[in-house]
């Protein structure tokens, strides 16, 4: 399972602001918006994404057991990773509070 991590301000947007979902070799972080689409509503896929790529106001990081990284829809996430989207708007203060 991952686990999914949701800004309060964007989860205003998509109605979630954490989520729990199975992941299976291959599945990107566009499968994984698709399944949240699935479970809270069609409102998720379009406060997360334009077509089949991420908003422009979405910054979506990966959090695995060796590093943080940005990633984009068509990224690869493994079972165990955590997966964290928020507002460009909010990324200087999610940056800081991370260090």
């Amino acid at each position: 399972m991952c686990q999914i991590e949701i800004s309060r301000s964007l989860a205003a947007r998509v109605g979630t602001h954490e989520a729990h979902v199975r992941v299976v070799e291959g599945n990107t972080v566009r499968d994984i918006i698709d399944r949240l689409a699935d479970e809270y509503g069609a409102q998720v896929r379009s406060g997360l994404l334009d077509g089949d790529r991420l908003r422009s106001d979405v910054i979506a990081k990966r959090h695995s057991e060796m590093m943080t990284e940005s990633v984009t829809a068509d990224s690869e996430i493994e079972p165990d990773d955590e997966l964290e989207f928020h507002l460009t708007s909010e990324h200087d203060k999610v940056t800081n509070e991370a260090t």
